[in-house]
């Protein structure tokens, strides 16, 4: 071996040796700006307020579980969304006198939607797949029997998505692109172009920068998008949220506290779990506390009873909504990965 193909040898492990840190380096920052995020969601600035009507005003039920899974748009939010307008008393749901079947209209509404993901559910079932301001579940079986018009469905679910995200990018909770993405981001396409480049002098080297490179574009893509203020948001909500699963105030006095209880309940997907701890009796059985939905009855003082006829009307509107949604690739599926991923 000649003088210069030892220089050659020992240039090039000087090479390997000077990447080889650098890798480290990279990896090491990786890990620095994981662990300050990580450190941002569990270090909380200020006293965590209670919810109000207030907050459940601003944060519609499709809205706030868009902003904490941000996984698509499915039945229970439509569901929820549909519900929640009659709650806040901008649509009605009434019962149609010449069959078991109910529908959503604005006749007899006493308010306007205020937000925009309200506006567009309104506008979108209630005028482009219902008619005249006037919604039965049938319209959107019917609606979506044409290949054209289940084509427009899709769009403008996926535009209903998209209207909840930018409203929560303008309430200052969602980032386009975080900082700390952008870093990933750039240390990710570092990497792998550095892989490339090591492919044929050093392919231990090669391997160890492209599988870093990839794992640290994952782990961008995998980021949550969410601002501090948002983080914020996600803790005033959590209390709330566990607390649907456990046994909740039974007092008849906070029936608008039980209605809203029940509707954020269907559009975080644990509705089983929070009504299968109220007994349920048929209308006959009991005095009528309340018209409007949900149907709760007081039984005794202080313990409230669901109707049949309230569950089974819910019930049957998430089934139907089902049959259009799911075949078109938005299913329910994925609820239990959603509240394993909150929960971290």
């Amino acid at each position: 071996m000649n003088a210069f193909q030892s220089f050659n040898l020992m240039l090039i492990a000087t090479f390997e040796t000077g990447f080889l840190l650098l890798f480290i380096f990279l990896v090491v920052v990786v890990f620095a700006v994981m662990a300050l995020e990580r450190l941002k969601r569990r270090s909380m600035v200020g006293e965590k307020k209670r919810l109000t009507e207030s907050d459940f005003q601003t944060f519609s039920p499709p809205l706030i579980a868009q902003f904490l899974y941000g996984r698509g748009v499915y039945t229970r939010h439509i569901t929820a969304g549909l519900l929640n307008l009659v709650r806040k008393r901008i649509i009605t749901l009434n019962e149609d006198k010449r069959g078991p079947t109910y529908y959503f209209s604005i006749e007899g509404a006493e308010f306007q939607a205020t937000s925009r993901d309200d506006q567009y559910l309104l506008d979108w079932l209630l005028y482009d797949v219902g008619q005249d301001g006037v919604f039965y579940v049938d319209d959107l079986l019917i609606y979506t029997k044409d290949k054209a018009q289940r084509e427009r469905f899709i769009h403008r679910l996926d535009e209903w998505e998209q209207t909840m995200k930018e409203e929560l990018k303008q309430k200052g909770l969602l980032a386009t692109f975080p900082i700390y993405k952008r870093v990933l981001l750039v240390v990710s396409i570092l990497m792998i172009l550095i892989g490339s480049a090591w492919i044929v002098a050093s392919a231990l080297l090669s391997i160890l920068y492209l599988v870093g490179g990839v794992t640290t574009f994952v782990l961008m893509l995998s980021g949550s998008s969410m601002t501090h203020a948002g983080r914020v948001e996600q803790e005033r909500w959590k209390p709330f949220i566990d607390g649907l699963t456990r046994l909740p105030e039974k007092n008849i006095e906070e029936g608008k506290k039980l209605t809203a209880n029940l509707v954020y309940a269907i559009a975080f997907g644990v509705k089983d779990d929070y009504i299968k701890q109220f007994p349920i009796r048929e209308a006959s059985q009991v005095s009528l506390r309340d018209q409007q939905f949900p149907l709760y009855f007081a039984m005794t003082p202080g313990v409230t009873a669901i109707s049949f006829e309230g569950k089974h009307m819910i019930d049957d509107l998430e089934a139907s909504l089902e049959q259009v949604v799911s075949p078109v690739g938005h299913s329910d599926d994925a609820i239990q990965e959603e509240f394993s991923d909150f929960s971290e």
